[in-house]
């Protein structure tokens, strides 16, 4: 059996990591543990959760919620008492009263997700880390959908928001705002080869484009999301060669679409 000795994180971070495999050490059921996202990559802070992956062999059937209160019971050695816990199938979320929160899920090799693997770092195992990753690819799927279908997306998003606003419903017009505004990060992480999409464009993104999309935060009120609709409409016709790195213009058809939802705006006072 692998055991770690080097734990990634805070001294909070590591003392739970070291009492969940102290627990799980000498337990015949788990062949893996593994943690991932920041503290895998190594870019944690004090805010960060605890991303862990738990391998079980193959005739191990889990009770998430129980396991995780028996778990959470050996937690109290380190001080952390679990104030919230939701589970969900084979995985579960907890808030600890520290404020500490932890993602676990619990699962056969073979159903490795390979959303983690290239932020993985091996806890305690039965198995290599090359194992697990192996696994993890093997489930991944080959992802052929156009590139440009995100950005066919966002504009039939801004036709739900115009057709929102027009019928005076707020918090639609609201929500549909943000789908547009995930699809331009999206847009702009996948055309630069980054991943997730929030703290790439945070991270990567020119200042002005970013307080060009910051310009569509609507207040509550609809003249303010019809505005946002509005600049949204300005960063896709004038601002998608830089999102984009120059990798998708506008069609034809998305050009008329777009001219169409603001001709039907300008009709729309508030």
């Amino acid at each position: 059996m692998y055991k770690s000795k080097d734990l990634p994180g805070t001294l909070q971070h590591q003392r739970i990591l070291q009492a969940i495999t102290s627990y799980y050490e000498n337990d015949p059921r788990i062949l893996a543990i593994t943690v991932f996202g920041s503290l895998g990559r190594g870019n944690w802070d004090c805010y960060s959760d605890l991303d862990l992956d738990v391998v079980v062999a193959d005739e191990i059937k889990s009770d998430v919620e129980a396991e995780l209160i028996q778990l959470g019971a050996s937690l109290a050695s380190v001080d952390e008492q679990i104030a919230l816990l939701i589970p969900d199938d084979d995985d579960a979320d907890v808030v600890f009263k520290s404020l500490m929160e932890l993602s676990i899920r619990y699962h056969p090799l073979v159903n490795t997700s390979p959303n983690i693997v290239d932020s993985m770092l091996l806890l305690l195992g039965r198995i290599d880390l090359s194992a697990i990753q192996a696994a993890g690819l093997a489930n991944q799927k080959l992802d052929d959908e156009p590139f440009s279908r995100e950005l066919d997306r966002c504009i039939r998003y801004a036709l739900e928001v115009d057709s929102a606003l027009h019928r005076g419903y707020l918090w639609s017009a609201i929500e549909l705002l943000h789908y547009m505004r995930h699809s331009i990060m999206e847009l702009f992480t996948y055309s630069h080869q980054g991943q997730r999409p929030y703290q790439f464009f945070q991270k990567e993104a020119d200042q002005k484009i970013q307080v060009r999309l910051g310009g569509t935060l609507p207040q509550y009120n609809l003249k303010t999301a019809q505005e946002a609709l509005s600049k949204f409409i300005d960063i896709i016709t004038n601002d998608l060669d830089q999102l984009t790195d120059g990798q998708i213009q506008l069609t034809k058809a998305h050009s008329e679409l777009l001219t169409a939802i603001r001709a039907r705006q300008n009709d729309l006072e508030f």
